[in-house]
């Protein structure tokens, strides 16, 4: 059998257009079934992301601030009765109860495309969410400012927004240099001077009153504030957050922080009225979310104890 030219090149350019479609449909399966991101969360399981999510449940107020640092506020559509800032934002976002106790009911029912947890959220109530088969991300609360470095990045890829990550995690780093830059200039630049200067002890109350008194320990977010604002952690050895007034009262911190909600009651309560710093006036009371929020907020307690502890004298 024989077939003309024109025959053949007609032949070989169909066989040519149905293997372009083969691949073509192929690749588009493939990249339908590729995760456009992979992450491992706090439980060590591998979480697959097969599109950015649009509908996001946070259960950690950390997280809930970071996404309006990321100005991606818009997709949250559930947090906790935690997440209060920034307050004007938050309050038209339904919320899905406490942390450690949400309503995993009501999360499932909103039908988020993804759910980020905190560390305090149980794996137990993780596991009925990824049942209902919602991905689902828990972030631990980080020691120090490296792990929230570490966070702002992995959010930044959540988000599709590394470059606002990057430049999040810079500008933190930037703050960091310049509070750091202007505590050496109140102190004096001179290296004498740093060289025979003892930090100022330093001690925050968490929590004090007959209930017990609790501070925070080395390991710990709120060390690592104190300890970049130039500042002794008188509590820095402490266990499980314990800080018994025989402990305070041995140390004599110079300085003492507190949420500024409690300074006033504290100052004339009994024994406390009688440590050094009560009776010189060196208590001072702070914003509770700048020390207990992981967020670039972070800086504005760091630069309040910067500037407090090391004023010239």
């Amino acid at each position: 059998m024989k077939f003309s030219l024109k025959y053949i090149l007609f032949l070989s350019l169909i066989l040519i257009i149905i293997s372009c479609n083969s691949d073509n449909k192929n690749n588009s399966t493939n990249l339908k079934n590729k995760d456009v991101l992979v992450i491992k969360d706090y439980y060590n399981f591998e979480v697959g992301l097969k599109e950015y999510p649009k509908r996001i449940v946070s259960v950690s107020p950390a997280i809930t601030e970071l996404f309006y640092e990321f100005e991606s506020g818009y997709k949250l559509i559930g947090r906790t009765d935690f997440c209060n800032y920034p307050k004007d934002s938050v309050k038209n976002i339904k919320s899905i109860g406490g942390i450690n106790n949400a309503n995993i009911e009501q999360i499932i029912s909103l039908h988020p495309d993804l759910v980020i947890t905190s560390s305090i959220f149980t794996k137990k109530m993780a596991d009925v969410i990824k049942g209902a088969g919602i991905p689902i991300i828990s972030f631990p609360e980080k020691k120090n400012i490296e792990g929230v470095y570490e966070t702002i990045d992995i959010l930044g890829k959540i988000l599709n927004k590394k470059e606002k990550a990057d430049s999040i995690i810079n500008n933190i780093k930037n703050r960091l240099r310049e509070i750091n830059h202007n505590r050496e200039l109140s102190l004096g630049s001179g290296s004498s001077t740093k060289a025979i200067r003892a930090l100022p002890k330093v001690y925050y109350v968490i929590q004090y009153g007959s209930s017990g008194d609790f501070s925070a320990g080395k390991d710990t977010y709120i060390n690592e504030i104190i300890s970049l604002a130039g500042g002794d952690n008188i509590a820095k050895n402490t266990k499980n957050w314990s800080f018994s007034k025989e402990q305070l009262f041995a140390n004599q911190p110079d300085y003492i922080f507190l949420r500024k909600e409690d300074s006033a009651q504290f100052i004339k309560t009994s024994p406390y009225n009688q440590l050094k710093a009560v009776k010189e006036k060196r208590v001072y009371g702070i914003e509770s979310g700048w020390m207990d929020i992981q967020s670039s907020r972070t800086l504005l307690a760091i630069d309040f104890i910067s500037k407090t502890i090391n004023r010239k004298k």
